[in-house]
């Protein structure tokens, strides 16, 4: 729920969602005039209905959004201040983050003071940053709600996305501990704009799903190859959650690529297999990511070509054998990392054929022989062992292999305006 200070009299009780995210639903209060009781009163029902409903439909956590106020202006309009007074009797449970908004203006007034200034030191900057925010902000937030009210500061603007970063961190967190690990969990699957928390959803709903099981062969038994991995694909992508009109993700095309090498499982190991875990383990993924993408751009590879994988064993009945539970691994951390290259490349429209061909080939360029050697590694010695934990491998070899959050925007301006996002091809 979104409670903003703007002085529209009705709280909305319809549900916003972006086009291109249903999953992410909001309901703006709209603010609360001072003096104006009905609204406050409706917001007040408003809150205690969703709070007598199920988990799915409550309201999971509230931000109090204020723009961070010019010198000298009050920070908060009475009707807020009375909120946040009454918010334990309000909302109980439910976490509520103060969200002091427009950063950016704040940031740019203060360069700006220094350079008229003639004293522009980048250390005394960021120093004075600091305690403007603390002046305008948080000590007067401080004196209405004590000290034990989240907060944070945002900003729209692209250079500062980290902050929106921190803000769905902090709501996450705050969901999990005092509302739902569901929740939690399906507000990392419906944002979009931190990959570290799709990368930590991939892995928990692997791990409530199927992926614990799989060594001890107790989830497929029955099932052919097929349906085992569809499964497996189909929970991932939904993880991801990107704008797919058009089942791209979901295609049997797509799912031919991730297949692809996966008939060479038995191939030559190394001589000494356990190295294989060491090849890329402190490696720079994303690095190599957008190089293989810049060289294959540059046309150092060969044209993409997809299409139905025509594997025999697909359609096999699944077998507690070592080299199924090494393609089912592969599968699950090549298509892992196929996800977190997309979300670099995606645009916020429709993702296309020729994107999701650009971040299946720079998979292979960057690390994908590494990680098949590695998973191979990994079976060959459990099975002469007799034992071996295929989750804790399968979440090392994707925490491995996986690009940070704030290395995204970094990234990105490497790519530049290599990648076409709007071109679309057959497969």
């Amino acid at each position: 729920m979104l409670l903003s200070t703007s002085l529209v009299k009705r709280i909305s009780t319809k549900e916003f969602t972006a086009p291109e995210n249903q999953r992410f639903v909001v309901h703006d209060s709209r603010g609360f005039e001072a003096g104006d009781s009905e609204n406050f009163a409706i917001a007040k029902d408003f809150i205690k209905r969703r709070r007598n409903m199920p988990l799915q439909d409550k309201i999971h956590a509230v931000w109090l959004c204020i723009p961070i106020p010019l010198a000298n202006a009050a920070l908060f309009e009475d009707g807020i201040e009375e909120f946040i007074n009454l918010r334990k009797e309000i909302l109980g449970d439910i976490p509520i983050i103060v969200v002091f908004t427009k950063y950016d203006t704040l940031v740019n007034d203060l360069e700006l003071e220094a350079r008229m200034s003639g004293e522009h030191d980048e250390t005394a900057l960021e120093a004075r940053k600091v305690d403007k925010l603390d002046e305008l902000c948080i000590q007067p937030l401080k004196e209405v709600a004590g000290s034990d009210i989240l907060h944070t500061t945002v900003s729209t603007e692209e250079e500062y996305e980290s902050t929106i970063r921190q803000l769905i961190n902090l709501t996450t967190t705050s969901v999990e501990k005092f509302v739902a690990s569901e929740a939690a969990l399906a507000m990392m699957i419906a944002q979009g704009a931190d990959i570290g928390l799709k990368v930590k959803a991939s892995i928990l709903i692997g791990k409530k799903r199927y992926w614990r099981g799989l060594a001890a062969s107790v989830n497929f038994k029955g099932f052919t190859m097929s349906d085992c991995l569809s499964v497996i694909h189909k929970d991932i992508i939904d993880v991801w959650n990107f704008t797919d009109p058009h089942c791209h993700l979901a295609s049997d095309q797509f799912k031919g690529l991730i297949l692809k090498d996966l008939d060479k499982a038995d191939e030559l190991m190394p001589k000494d297999p356990d190295m294989t875990f060491l090849i890329y383990r402190n490696s720079e993924f994303g690095l190599a990511t957008i190089t293989a993408i810049l060289t294959l751009l540059a046309g150092a590879f060969p044209p993409i070509v997809a299409g139905v994988a025509l594997v025999e064993w697909i359609h096999d009945t699944y077998q507690h054998t070592k080299i199924v539970l090494q393609r089912i691994m592969t599968y699950i951390v090549d298509l892992t990392c196929v996800m977190q290259i997309l979300f670099l490349l995606a645009p916020p429209g429709p993702i296309s054929r020729h994107i999701i061909k650009i971040a299946t080939k720079a998979y292979e360029g960057a690390c994908k022989n590494e990680v098949h050697l590695a998973i191979q590694s990994y079976c060959v010695s459990a099975i002469r062992r007799g034992e071996g934990d295929a989750l804790e491998t399968i979440v090392r070899m994707i925490e491995d292999h996986s690009i940070k959050a704030d290395e995204v925007r970094g990234l990105r301006t490497q790519m530049g305006g290599a990648v076409d996002s709007k071109a679309d091809e057959e497969w």
